[in-house]
């Protein structure tokens, strides 16, 4: 007997319906496409036919259809997201693995739009709240479901559902058999079903996608295909690279650039695992990371290469390079904050962002992927649902990670366990890149695997690149500000330039000051100052003019710069000295790579001052930093012979990290806000709270195999920490001034979105005073705003001035 078709989906264009089962028929396909590179194609295939079963009922219909008509509906009224959890549950058995392979599956359906828990904080089984709410309608719809496929296939595919759920038990038993010391199993079980609840995600949006748009599926790349791809361009790459040669000025490094490039070429680490290439500043790390990545992808047939930097300034530097480099622009897709389309309103244009917003939804259409940590990190982590559909693009890929030392200690056991699943179970081989590696795999828990190195002998390097010395200028009392600026002054003695990197914006601001009182308007020298307080245009001004100062010798002046560590990685400035405020080792040795960068003198100055006075409450762990620090340059001093190479080499790197890491293992697990006395990871594993709430509310009943708490951990999850903080504009130029006022001329949604991104240039981030408190209160529910900066409070050389009480314009959009 033929049941009921019910509406999933009515085409704008010229109201075509696309039917339920159609629908879920094509994202189970696509699904299971997906997935079948990850072992997953059976579970994905089960959880993409039953995502949507709840729209089989006349409610669903008549809401879309009002919908479609124009009338007023209330998003999300209709649950439809449950139905589908109900009907594969119930085709488990008692047995724990058929358990398993309903409770995975089931969540993924319900998470399709929008993370749910599997056992709440209070001890609450969020499947059963929800299956309660949606009981008068679930016969009806598993009716349906039923005459529409028949109870011997529905079984089937749980049945074969479950040998998937069995490789996924028995994968994660093989990886605990290496090392107790890897994480918890639960936390790689909360991974997979992240990855379902992703696959399912993007085998939805984009079936709906291409009814909507009159567009066939898409195919994924065969095999053969992909090597192809990746042949193409190694050659192109392989040919830039003789360009490059035959176009520089020889220098002795040049054999020691060859053999790493080289031996980046030549190594095979397999299909998959964790590796690190460590070599110092200046020996073509990015273009011997991307060589590598190219015969890796080409030898075994990768689906894409992820480049993923700390800095947008360093993403966007190398993504250009690697574009370059492989001779295909349109293959590189760059993901970050700073992508900004013309401000000009014609169709072209319009459409270049109609295709990049279709290009970063899921990662997936790109040979090349540059984005962020930040992003990398949310598609791993966060609770939105754009952040998690694009993790199904991560498997059987090469994963690029620059600046790996730039991580967020709240994160690093997160990052390696994620690592460890990627390498693990996805068929990716993860690299990590830095020449200061943390020592991730001697953390106490959630260790990574112990990396691979693709460079032997990574000391001969260090040596042969030995540009800089480190000096311990630090005084028992510290430097006061005056003393900091005189002792900077005093560097250029002997030298033309010299560069001075502080911990805050007060410091630079106030040192820099000193200079120029000190120095007036003496014409030998050029001062420089930069910070956060200075919007981005602003100071890519401002690094023109320094760059263009400094590679200019015949004016005969001295330059001094000012600047808080934004300028330590990713900026291409070099300088005779730099003088670094005690911080971090590995952020001091970021710092020497700015120093005597282009070989302006036999061996560069890197002097280490300690200023007193500096309050760094705000900046992480950077006390712990600069203890760590502080005692590892006592050590050198006292037994130099300890330490051959001094405070650069690799030692005393490693020593560094071992003192600072060893307080902050517990911080590593990323301690929740709202609960001190549990983690991030608690929630993505065992749970405690909820746990404990389920054991008091229902001792008689057994609990679910899954205890993870999804939404709250993905609601927690942020990598930066931007509390007591807010954008606002300012109006710089006249450019800005003109992109101000194509925002309050915007009249639609889109309008506005385009418009709001073309402000970032001009934005900077302030203190959440208490006048910026009330005008943020002020605003309606349904308003969003920014805030505008009035005339008065900028200044052309260090920015905000924040030391003013600043009465902000509100800009209702």
């Amino acid at each position: 007997m033929d049941s009921e078709r019910f509406i999933a989906h009515i085409r704008k264009a010229d109201k075509s319906e696309q039917y339920v089962d159609e629908h879920n028929d094509q994202v189970a396909e696509l699904a299971s496409a997906i997935a079948e590179s990850y072992g997953l194609a059976k579970i994905a295939k089960l959880a993409g036919r039953h995502h949507d079963d709840g729209k089989n009922t006349p409610e669903f219909t008549a809401y879309i259809r009002a919908a479609v008509e124009g009338k007023r509906v209330v998003r999300g009224s209709v649950i439809h997201s449950t139905h589908g959890a109900i009907l594969v549950n119930e085709l488990a058995s008692l047995k724990r693995n058929s358990r398993l392979t309903a409770e995975i599956v089931r969540t993924a359906i319900m998470s399709h739009h929008g993370l749910r828990d599997c056992l709440s904080l209070d001890g609450d089984v969020v499947f059963v709240e929800a299956a309660e709410n949606i009981a008068d309608s679930y016969e009806s719809v598993k009716e349906t479901v039923y005459q529409r496929y028949g109870r011997d296939f529905i079984n089937q595919e749980f049945i074969d559902a479950g040998l998937d759920t069995h490789v996924i038990t028995k994968n994660i038993q093989e990886l605990q058999k290496k090392s107790k010391l890897l994480g918890s199993p639960y936390f790689y079980l909360a991974m997979f079903t992240r990855l379902i609840t992703s696959i399912v995600i993007d085998a939805d949006r984009t079936d709906t996608a291409c009814f909507e748009d009159k567009r066939a599926l898409p195919q994924r790349r065969a095999l053969d295909e992909r090597k192809e791809m990746w042949k193409k361009y190694l050659v192109h790459y392989e040919s830039q690279l003789e360009k490059l040669q035959e176009g520089k000025k020889t220098s002795s490094l040049d054999p020691y650039r060859g053999e790493i490039s080289r031996a980046c070429a030549e190594f095979d680490g397999g299909e998959a695992g964790i590796f690190r290439l460590v070599v110092p500043c200046g020996a073509g790390k990015t273009l011997a990371a991307l060589r590598y990545a190219l015969h890796t992808a080409r030898r075994y047939g990768k689906e894409r290469i992820f480049y993923i930097a700390p800095f947008n300034s360093i993403l966007e530097q190398n993504a250009t390079e690697i574009a370059k480099f492989i001779g295909d622009p349109d293959a590189v897709l760059e993901h970050h904050s700073n992508i900004i389309f013309s401000a000009e309103e014609n169709k072209d244009k319009s459409e270049d962002e109609k295709r990049y917003q279709l290009l970063t939804e899921n990662w997936a259409q790109s040979p090349v992927v540059a984005t962020t940590a930040v992003q990398f990190l949310n598609t791993l982590f966060a609770g939105q649902t754009s952040c998690i559909r694009r993790m199904q693009a991560l498997g059987n890929s090469v994963i690029i990670l620059d600046e790996i030392q730039a991580l967020p200690i709240k994160v690093l056991k997160l990052f390696n366990g994620a690592m460890n699943f990627l390498a693990s179970f996805c068929k990716s081989s993860v690299v990590l890149c830095s020449a200061t590696q943390p020592l991730l795999d001697r953390v106490d828990h959630y260790r990574i695997l112990p990396p691979r190195s693709i460079i032997e002998n990574e000391e001969k390097y260090n040596e042969a690149f030995r540009r800089v010395q480190i000096v311990n200028c630090m005084k028992e009392q510290g430097y006061s500000r005056e003393e900091a600026a005189d002792f900077i002054v005093s560097q250029l003695e002997s030298t033309r330039s010299v560069l001075a990197i502080v911990n805050t914006k007060r410091s630079a601001r106030e040192i820099f000051k000193h200079i120029q009182d000190k120095l007036g308007n003496e014409t030998p020298y050029r001062i420089f100052h930069l910070s956060t307080n200075m919007c981005p245009a602003h100071r890519s001004r401002v690094l023109k003019h320094l760059r263009e100062r400094l590679k200019d010798t015949d004016l005969g002046e001295k330059i001094i710069c000012i600047s808080t560590s934004l300028i330590e990685a990713g900026v291409d400035v070099s300088f005779e000295r730099v003088v670094r405020s005690l911080t971090g080792l590995d952020s001091i040795v970021q710092a020497a790579g700015r120093c005597n960068r282009n070989y302006e003198t036999s061996c560069g100055i890197v002097s280490i001052i300690n200023l007193r006075d500096e309050r760094t409450s705000g900046q992480g762990y950077l006390k712990e930093a600069q203890k760590a620090t502080q005692e590892l340059l006592y050590s050198i001093k006292i037994s130099p012979e300890g330490y051959p190479g001094g405070a650069l080499s690799k030692d005393a790197m490693e020593e560094y990290y071992a003192r600072y890491f060893q307080p902050l293992l517990e911080e590593m697990a990323y301690r929740l806000k709202f609960d001190p006395e549990h983690t991030l990871l608690d929630l993505l594993t065992s749970n405690p709270s909820g746990q404990r709430g389920f054991e008091e509310k229902y001792p008689q009943e057994r609990p679910p195999e899954l205890k993870q708490a999804f939404k709250e951990a993905g609601g927690a999850f942020s990598v930066i920490d931007d509390d007591g903080k807010v954008d606002v504009f300012i109006e710089y130029d006249e450019e800005a001034r003109k992109r101000l006022q194509k925002l309050r001329e915007a009249t639609t949604l889109q309008e506005k979105r385009t418009a709001l991104r073309q402000l970032q240039p001009y934005t900077v981030q302030l203190r959440d005073n208490d006048w910026i408190k009330t005008q943020r209160t002020a605003l309606a529910p349904e308003d969003g705003g920014i805030l505008v900066l009035p005339p008065g409070y900028y200044d052309g050389e260090y920015g905000v001035d924040e030391t003013l009480n600043i009465e902000m314009e509100t800009l209702i959009i």
